[in-house]
């Protein structure tokens, strides 16, 4: 939603000339949509981490937002294959279905990669008993879990959604195969590994803005209305979402209540029939 919404709007708003001379492509535009339409709560996980909120809520927005990260990689590896190509706005609405047959393959095959990755990961450090060789069985189980990333890759699928599916697996049925040292050896080598990738992506996107600058590939008009389109897609994105998940809430807590009612006087009723049941058999 937030991606068209996006693209639809920075479309209306270069075919106006509100930009200049920069005239991007409608395929260009939805490529730049699905890659900003990606939310990322670092700084509310982090407020949440040091609030010590509930668990629950923090593994609530920490898995939306990997989802959220993995389905817009997935949509902009899609709608990138667009760009460079003769696609004016009717072009890409005609081959929107062959964009969406991609997008689900993409995902879909990726998902079960995953899974099933983990999957068998699991029946390998169940069947196979490494509990000696602490080494080799932290090796094996790091190279099983990052091998799937590469046999995405040279399938053209995600290997983004395939690793994210392949780690929630092996954490349900492949870590209880581990010995207790393993487990807790290789948690701090994959959170070492998530800081310096992290570390490194922050860093290589500092250093870009001066790049650009340095060029001269600013265009201010199209970055002010990208921020506005950028909130408009995400009100759009949000709000109608949550009104519709709120109503779904509502409905079933009033069906809960009707039913429970309903519940309460029909005892109400046979509590009544017992007893005048009981004070015919005392006049009796």
């Amino acid at each position: 939603i937030s991606t068209a919404v996006i693209a639809i709007i920075l479309q209306i708003v270069t075919s106006a000339g509100l930009v200049g001379d920069f005239q991007p492509r409608f395929s260009e535009l939805l490529t730049f949509g699905a890659l900003v339409s990606a939310t990322d709560p670092v700084s509310t996980l982090a407020v949440f981490q040091a609030k010590r909120v509930d668990p629950q809520l923090f593994y609530l927005v920490f898995g939306e937002s990997v989802l959220n990260d993995a389905v817009g990689l997935v949509l902009f590896s899609a709608c990138g294959k667009f760009v460079g190509n003769n696609n004016g706005f009717g072009t890409v609405t005609l081959a929107l279905v062959v964009f969406c047959l991609d997008f689900l393959f993409s995902f879909v095959g990726s998902l079960l990669l995953g899974l099933l990755s983990g999957i068998l990961a699991a029946k390998l450090l169940k069947e196979v008993d490494m509990r000696r060789t602490g080494l080799l069985e932290v090796s094996l189980y790091v190279l099983v879990m990052y091998l799937p990333f590469f046999l995405a890759e040279i399938m053209h699928l995600s290997g983004i959604v395939t690793i994210l599916f392949t780690g929630v697996s092996a954490r349900r049925y492949a870590v209880p195969n581990l010995s207790s040292r393993a487990e807790s050896e290789s948690d701090a080598l994959f959170r070492v590994s998530a800081h310096l990738a992290e570390t490194a992506i922050f860093l290589e996107l500092g250093l870009s803005v001066f790049g650009l600058a340095s060029y001269g590939n600013y265009h201010w008009r199209f970055i002010s209305w990208a921020l506005a389109a950028c909130l408009m897609g995400r009100a759009c994105n949000v709000y109608p979402i949550a009104f519709l998940y709120n109503r779904t809430l509502w409905m079933t807590e009033g069906e809960e209540d009707r039913h429970s009612q309903g519940g309460g006087d029909d005892d109400f009723v046979n509590a009544e029939v017992i007893e005048e049941g009981m004070e015919e058999q005392r006049t009796r």
